[in-house]
C-alpha cells in the first residue's frame, strides 16, 4: 500500500508544481481577460458593467454546454500518455478537431440567438442593448474559441500545460488594448468588449496550432499527417466523457447565471453589485480550480501507468491542498474585499451591496474547493456521469429553489434579494461537496482492490 510520508509528499507537490503553476497561469489569464471586460466596461458606464454582466451570464453556460465538450479531451489523452499510447493520441485527437468544429458551429448559432432570452427577462433597455451587442459579437469566435480549447486540452493531457499559459497570457496582454481601442476610441461601450473577445479567439487558435505544430514539446505525441476523417466512435468518446463535464458545468454555472437574471429584476445596482462580487469570486477561485484540473491530469496519468496507490495518493494530495487554498482565499476576502470592490467601481450603493454579497461568498471558498478536487479527481478515472448527477441534485434541486425563495422572502421586513439567492447558491455548494467527495471516495476504494 503506498503511505504518506515527507519523500511521497516531496515528490507528488514537485508534480503538482509542475502540472498546476502553468494550468493556475492559464485560469487566472483567463479569468482576468473577463475581469478586465468587466473593469473597463465599468469606467465606460455602470449601465454598460451591467450589460456585459448580463451578458457573460448567458455566455458562459453557452460555452460550457458545447465548447465545454473538449474537457473530455483532457482525461482521455491523459490516460493515453501514460500509457504511452501516442499513435492513439494522434488518431484521437485529430477526430475530436472534427467534432469541435461541428461543436463551434452550434455554439455560434445559439450565441446570435441568445438574445431571445434578454427580451424574454424584460431587463431595462439601457442594459439588455449592452447585451444584446456584446453576444452578437462574441458569436464571430465562437468556432475558434472551441477549436482552440480542443487543442489546449490535448496539450494538456499531455502536460504541455506551460504552453497553454503562455498562450493565454499574450491573449490577456492583447485583450487590454483592443478593449480600450473598441470601448473608448470607437465609443462601443461594453459591445467593444465582444468583438475584442472575438479577435483573440482568433490569434489564440492561430498561435496554438503553430505551437502544438512546430514545437519539439509536442513530437513525441505529434497528431498531424495523414488527412482523417471524423467518424461516430470518436465522436461518441468524446461526448461520453466531454459531454457529462460540458453539463455538470452548465448546471454550476446556470446557478451563478440564472442568480444573475433573477437578480436583474432588482435593478442596475443590485445586478451590477452581484457581477462585481462574482467576478471576485471566480478570481479567487482560480486556485481551488488549477488544484483540481492537475489532480484530472496527475490522476488520469497515473492510471494510464497502472500505478494505482499513486493515483489515491495524487487524489488526496490534491484535496489537502485545495482546502488550503481556500483557507487562503477566506482570509483574503475578509480582509481585503472591500480594497478589491473598489477597484471596479466608485458607485458607493454599488460597493456597499457587494461587500455583503462578497462576506457570504466568503463561506463557501472551503466546500467550493473540496467539491471541485473531488470532480477533478473522479475525470482523472474518467468518471464524469455521476458528479453530473450530483451538481444536478444540487444546485437545480437545491440552490436555485431555496435562493429564489428566499430573493422574494422578506427578513426583519427587509427584502432579502440578491443575499437571498446568495444563501441558496452556500446550500448548493455545500451539498455538491459532500456528493462528490463521497464518489471519489468510493473510486478510491475500488483502486485499492488493484493494488
Amino acid at each position: 500500500m503506498f503511505k504518506f510520508n515527507s519523500v511521497n509528499f516531496s515528490k507528488e507537490a514537485k508534480v503538482f508544481k509542475k502540472i498546476g503553476l502553468p494550468i493556475l497561469g492559464s485560469q487566472l489569464v483567463m479569468y482576468a481577460m473577463t475581469t478586465t471586460d468587466y473593469i473597463m466596461a465599468g469606467l465606460y458606464s455602470a449601465n454598460d458593467l451591467a450589460g456585459v454582466g448580463l451578458g457573460a451570464s448567458i455566455f458562459n453556460p453557452l460555452y460550457f454546454l458545447t465548447a465545454g465538450v473538449m474537457f473530455g479531451i483532457a482525461p482521455i489523452i491523459a490516460q493515453h500518455f501514460g500509457a504511452k499510447e501516442f499513435d492513439l493520441i494522434k488518431l484521437k485527437t485529430r477526430k475530436f478537431l472534427w467534432v469541435s468544429l461541428l461543436i463551434g458551429a452550434i455554439f455560434s448559432f445559439l450565441l446570435f440567438n441568445a438574445g431571445i432570452i434578454i427580451n424574454l427577462l424584460g431587463t431595462e433597455e439601457s442594459i439588455s442593448r449592452v447585451s444584446h451587442g456584446y453576444l452578437k459579437a462574441v458569436a464571430f469566435g465562437a468556432i475558434p474559441i472551441t477549436l482552440y480549447q480542443a487543442l489546449r486540452n490535448y496539450s494538456e493531457g499531455i502536460t504541455q500545460t506551460k504552453i497553454v499559459f503562455i498562450i493565454g497570457a499574450l491573449g490577456f496582454l492583447l485583450n487590454i488594448p483592443l478593449n480600450y481601442i473598441f470601448i473608448f476610441h470607437f465609443g462601443l461601450g461594453g459591445i467593444g468588449c465582444g468583438i475584442a473577445t472575438s479577435i483573440i479567439s482568433f490569434l489564440g487558435l492561430g498561435t496554438m496550432w503553430l505551437a502544438t505544430f512546430v514545437l519539439k514539446q509536442y513530437k513525441q505525441a505529434y497528431i498531424y499527417g495523414q488527412f482523417i476523417l471524423p467518424d461516430t466512435k470518436s465522436a461518441f468518446e468524446l461526448v461520453k466523457i466531454g459531454g457529462p463535464i460540458s453539463f455538470g458545468i452548465f448546471v454550476e454555472l446556470s446557478m451563478f447565471s440564472g442568480a444573475a437574471l433573477v437578480i436583474s429584476l432588482f435593478g442596475a445596482i443590485s445586478l451590477a453589485a452581484h457581477t462585481i462580487a462574482i467576478n471576485i469570486v471566480g478570481l479567487l477561485f482560480m486556485l481551488p480550480l488549477s488544484l483540481g484540473l492537475a489532480s484530472a491530469i496527475r490522476v488520469g496519468n497515473l492510471i494510464g501507468e497502472k500505478n494505482y496507490s499513486k493515483a489515491n495518493y495524487a487524489a488526496n494530495f490534491g484535496l489537502r491542498l485545495s482546502v488550503f487554498a481556500a483557507i487562503f482565499n477566506f482570509i483574503l476576502i475578509i480582509l481585503g474585499g472591500e480594497f478589491l470592490i473598489n477597484l471596479y467601481t466608485t458607485d458607493l450603493p454599488v460597493i456597499s451591496k457587494a461587500i455583503g454579497l462578497l462576506m457570504l461568498a466568503a463561506i463557501f471558498q472551503v466546500p467550493d474547493a473540496i467539491g471541485f478536487s473531488a470532480i477533478g479527481s473522479l475525470r482523472g478515472h474518467k468518471d464524469t456521469f455521476a458528479t453530473m448527477v450530483n451538481l444536478v441534485i444540487s444546485y437545480w434541486f437545491f440552490a436555485l429553489p431555496i435562493g429564489i425563495y428566499l430573493a422574494f422572502s422578506n427578513y426583519a421586513g427587509i427584502p432579502n434579494e440578491a443575499e437571498g439567492i446568495w444563501i441558496g447558491m452556500i446550500i448548493g455548494i455545500s451539498i455538491s461537496a459532500v456528493l462528490n467527495t463521497l464518489r471519489l471516495k468510493h473510486k478510491k476504494n475500488l483502486l485499492k482492490k488493484l493494488y
